[in-house]
């Protein structure tokens, strides 16, 4: 006789599960909830601390803690469809200047023209949805863009620990083909990818709100480059060095960002459709020693794919007449964004060799790839 099933256990209130929902084990009632909460837009406040008990007994009493459990175990925003209400009432505030850039759509027939890039575009939107979602504080809107704040770095590093699951999430729905690659494919390219998407959607972000010398963070927060000593406050520096010097040490870094990435696609004045483009090549770095040549194949063809709805673009909607020079522009940001992810890798390397500071194992792995 087989011994009976164990009943799995709800993540969020201890109840009977129902299997796996949304990136986490959950019973009926917090799927639902968590559910309902991302369709409806729904913006809660704890009466309390923010640490409320969400047991099975009591999961009702305070929804905005329940629904930062459902957050804390997994349970990823853009996983759930979200309605279109007919309302006009219910219409989200319409997004500043930098986010309205970001979400343009294109007349329907340029959009059959350019699959792939409309995919990213409305993929996008989705991923900017979770990361208000994920990182909202203080009962702001969910829906409208939130207002920037100078960050820490301890934050920082949450935040971007938490920011890696939604931007795979993003890469798998935008290309099929990834999804279906075998997982060992996967892991390489993404563990290639993620550090040099981090620099580039952190410079076109500064770029998009004309901060040049703002390093954003996915989040929306920054970090000011005139002002590291605020941003590292809350970082024990050992006594290898003093503070300034520490400083001194990373500002490098941060100006060779602003100067070979921020002010080129200033320059540039690089839109959301290149952007992609960007991030295609990126992904599927075809260059890479362990990448099967099947999985080179389907990066070269895709690449091929932006290519041309890139150059359809320029021409039918930008009304460039010869597209090449300025797609060799834009892809020549690519050999300066490998440089820069190649020092911070470096940085970190001096860092944990030297002691520089307490920096934690995480940040090393983020920074290196380490997570899948």
């Amino acid at each position: 006789m087989r011994p009976p099933k164990l009943k799995s256990k709800c993540a969020i209130c201890s109840g009977d599960g129902d299997g796996y929902h949304f990136g986490a084990e959950a019973c009926k009632a917090c799927t639902a909830f968590f559910r309902r909460s991302i369709q409806l837009k729904k913006t809660f406040k704890c009466r309390g601390n923010g640490d409320c008990d969400v047991t099975i007994n009591v999961r009702c009493m305070c929804r905005s803690c329940r629904f930062s459990k459902c957050l804390q175990v997994g349970m990823n925003p853009m996983g759930v469809q979200l309605k279109i209400e007919s309302n006009t009432d219910d219409v989200p505030d319409t997004p500043s200047n930098s986010e309205s850039s970001l979400l343009v759509a294109l007349p329907e027939p340029y959009n059959d023209s350019m699959p792939l890039l409309t995919k990213m575009r409305v993929n996008y939107e989705k991923l900017l949805s979770a990361r208000r979602i994920m990182h909202n504080k203080d009962g702001q809107n969910l829906f409208k863009e939130q207002v920037s704040r100078p960050s820490t770095y301890k934050v920082t590093i949450d935040e971007g620990i938490k920011d890696v699951s939604l931007t795979a999430d993003w890469v798998s729905w935008c290309f099929e083909d990834f999804a279906r690659l075998p997982i060992e494919q996967k892991h390489i390219l993404f563990r290639n990818f993620y550090t040099p998407f981090f620099i580039l959607e952190s410079a076109f972000m500064s770029h998009l709100k004309n901060t040049p010398d703002f390093f954003v963070f996915p989040s929306g927060n920054y970090v000011d480059l005139n002002d590291l000593e605020s941003f590292y406050r809350d970082v024990e520096i050992n006594q290898k060095m003093t503070r300034e010097q520490f400083l001194e040490f990373l500002k490098p870094t941060y100006e060779m960002h602003r100067r070979t990435i921020v002010q080129p696609m200033m320059s540039e004045n690089l839109d959301i459709f290149e952007f992609f483009a960007l991030t295609t090549y990126v992904l599927w770095n075809t260059t890479l020693e362990e990448i099967t040549e099947e999985c080179s194949r389907i990066g070269k063809s895709i690449k091929d794919q932006i290519m041309k709805e890139l150059s359809f673009y320029m021409r039918n909607f930008k009304r460039i007449e010869d597209p090449v020079i300025r797609v060799a522009g834009i892809l020549n940001l690519i050999p300066d964004l490998y440089k820069n992810t190649r020092k911070i890798q470096d940085e970190m390397e001096m860092i944990q060799v030297f002691d520089f500071y307490n920096s934690p194992k995480q940040l090393y792995d983020l920074v290196h790839g380490n997570f899948c």
